[in-house]
């Protein structure tokens, strides 16, 4: 930075320049009939009274005159000897001027004396209210950001490049464990709250007079046990513009200094466990409390592994904390969840839901989380989430259950980009529900269309469209899952019919080897999907083998895809699942959103299904106890699933 402005210079050059040559050039009397005791006045840019004494004889009378409009003299006139008192104005000049006030005899015109005034300007300064602060290591969000005051005559920013260091060595330790994510970036230069260009511009329109702003800048919260220190620099908005004192002095950089206390350091332990789950909690600002002075084994929403417990990771794991659930927080947009949580090093279960206004904020999930290697259910539920860190991928190795419904993801795509059955092979529950960000969609065809294709609206997909259906199919082939829920979202366009799924590799449950042993069901309820023998479709004219019907999802247990905007048929690969029943279809399968209407401005629902009054499930296990078993895809169901008892009875001949 240049630390010297070359238009200071005139101020001195002034002064001099006074001293050698004088500004008027009429001659002044001799002897003593009129003088002044100061010829020559110099001051700063402040407003300020200077005294001069003029001596005079009884019988003058003399009168006061000013070459320039900021200097006025009180009195004006008078008489004999007295004071003449010299009202300077501020100055709004960066630079110096001059003025001369002339004392004459006001009958002799000849007889006079001349005061020569010069007022040096503002240089271009920035100073600071308080150059050293002190941080909490933890406050409520409300209250995480230091407040102070500016005083300057130039536009000034922030350098966004902050310098970092701790108060405090660093142990041997902690240098390999902690990152730059630790130590640095705990400044949030990027969401500092200064005067606008405009503001500025409007409380400097008096030139270089200084005026004051305040300025407000966010901090996090430590995480490591270390004091940390931040020196950010205030700078001219002008590269060009010189920062200089009122004697056209340089003055270096201005640097506010923060001093963050440490936080309380989490131990490798049980009472490791317990401190960061009370600061997790904490740093949420969650409405959950815990009485800390009983032991941590009867804290609600909080589970011990215990010594009896087979599955446990290790035996250093007893006593840790299992699984641990917040609820009712709020975590701020910009802020990811606690860094604490990577100290619960044998979570097994993690569970966060309902953030405030998830729907209006745009939330990241953090990389820490990530570090779990033990973790195998992960419930991050009305949070506001966006996106997934690149790290989410290390959870794959033994993450079982995902829940990331209510969440604000732009399109089932992106998840899918991350989440799917190569890098997640152990998943069988994954919760992709309430993708949307206002509950009052109901006509696609009236959005803004950029908005719902790029995600603004939530979690949009068409499966009219190439991209769409193929990003479906391929979530389809994760035969793994035993649940999967998509509803309450913005997917639209028609199911893959069939012959789509085939084309796409789906082959028919009777063709795939050892169907049997995979999927019991096959072996009780459901043995006609290995059959050649044909069920009628009630009020669809039309009749389906068991030999046909595509194995989809043979697992699935829960399959919700229930209020959206989907339009079309429903397939027979759902139609004849083996679980159908079990999957509550028509409230959780069949129902699409009331009186909805997709981006085209059709009535959305499934035309098969929809104002079909002969469809039912008797294809199922027909009429009653005593069906027809010979017209029933699965004449056990009926005891299984109506009558409430075991299935009973004889399989009518499959041949």
């Amino acid at each position: 930075m240049k630390l010297f402005n070359k238009t200071t210079l005139a101020p001195l050059l002034g002064l001099l320049a006074l001293g050698s040559c004088q500004k008027d050039d009429e001659p002044t009397i001799s002897g003593d009939s009129l003088s002044v005791d100061r010829e020559e006045i110099v001051v700063g840019p402040d407003r300020i009274h200077e005294t001069v004494v003029v001596t005079a004889a009884d019988r003058i009378e003399w009168v006061t005159s000013s070459s320039k409009f900021f200097v006025s003299t009180t009195p004006a006139n008078g008489s004999g000897s007295g004071e003449v008192t010299f009202i300077i104005d501020s100055t709004l000049e960066a630079g110096s001027r001059t003025a001369q006030i002339r004392i004459m005899n006001r009958m002799d015109n000849s007889q006079r004396r001349i005061v020569n005034i010069t007022q040096f300007g503002y240089g271009k300064q920035i100073l600071l209210q308080e150059e050293q602060m002190q941080v909490a290591s933890s406050a409520a969000y409300e209250k995480r950001h230091v407040k102070t005051r500016v005083t300057t005559n130039v536009a000034f920013i922030l350098d966004p490049q902050v310098e970092y260091e701790l108060g405090e060595e660093l142990t041997p330790e902690d240098r390999v464990l902690l990152t730059d994510k630790d130590l640095k970036g705990w400044v949030r230069i990027d969401a500092a709250t200064l005067p606008s260009d405009e503001e500025q511009e409007a409380e400097l329109d008096s030139k270089d007079r200084p005026r004051s702003f305040e300025i407000r800048i966010p901090w996090e919260m430590n995480t490591v046990p270390y004091t940390r220190i931040a020196r950010i620099r205030l700078i001219p908005a002008d590269d060009d513009v010189e920062l200089v004192d009122k004697d056209g002095k340089p003055t270096g950089e201005v640097i506010l200094t923060l001093r963050q206390e440490a936080a309380r350091r989490i131990t490798d332990d049980r009472a490791g466990d317990s401190l960061a789950v009370i600061t997790i909690n904490e740093k949420l600002q969650s409405m959950m409390s815990w009485n800390t002075s009983e032991n941590m084994t009867n804290w609600d929403m909080v589970t011990l592994w215990e010594e009896t417990d087979e599955d446990k990771p290790c035996d250093e794991a007893v006593g840790r904390v299992r699984s641990v659930s917040f609820s009712m927080f709020d975590l701020k947009e910009g802020e990811t969840i606690p860094r604490e949580i990577r100290y619960l090093k044998y979570l097994e279960s993690f569970t966060l839901q309902s953030n405030t206004n998830r729907h209006q904020r745009e939330m990241e999930l953090g990389a820490e989380i990530c570090e779990l290697e033990y973790l195998k259910k992960l419930e991050i539920f009305s949070y506001g989430l966006i996106r997934l860190p690149d790290e989410f991928v290390k959870l794959g190795d033994t993450l079982e259950e995902l829940d990331l419904a209510s969440n604000n993801f732009g399109s089932l795509q992106q998840i899918m980009a991350v989440v799917n059955k190569t890098n997640f092979p152990h998943l069988k529950k994954l919760d992709l529900g309430g993708g949307k960000r206002r509950d009052t969609v109901r006509d696609l065809s009236s959005e803004n269309q950029s908005d719902l294709t790029d995600g603004k609206l939530g979690m949009y997909m068409n499966m009219d469209t190439d991209a769409g259906k193929q990003a479906f199919i391929e979530l389809l082939k994760w035969d793994a899952l035993e649940e999967l829920c998509l509803s309450y979202g913005l997917l639209e366009g028609a199911l893959p019919t069939d012959e789509e799924m085939s084309a796409a590799g789906f082959v028919p449950y009777s063709q795939t080897p050892q169907a049997e042993e995979k999927y019991p069901i096959l072996q009780d309820t459901c043995r006609w999907l290995l059959s050649q023998r044909e069920v009628a479709l009630p009020g669809m004219n039309r009749s389906v083998k068991g030999s046909d019907v595509l194995c989809v999802l043979p697992n699935a247990k829960m399959f919700y895809i229930n209020l959206n905007f989907l339009t079309g048929d429903v397939p027979d690969w759902i139609l004849f699942h083996p679980r159908l029943v079990g999957w509550n279809p028509e409230s959780m399968v069949f129902n699409q959103w009331e009186n909805g209407k997709d981006s085209r401005g059709r009535s959305v629902g499934f035309d098969n299904v929809r104002n079909n009054p002969d469809f039912g499930f008797e294809y199922y296990y027909g009429n009653g106890k005593e069906a027809d078993r010979a017209e029933a895809a699965y004449p056990m169901y009926y005891n299984k699933y109506v009558g409430g008892g075991d299935e009973g009875g004889m399989w009518p001949d499959q041949q």
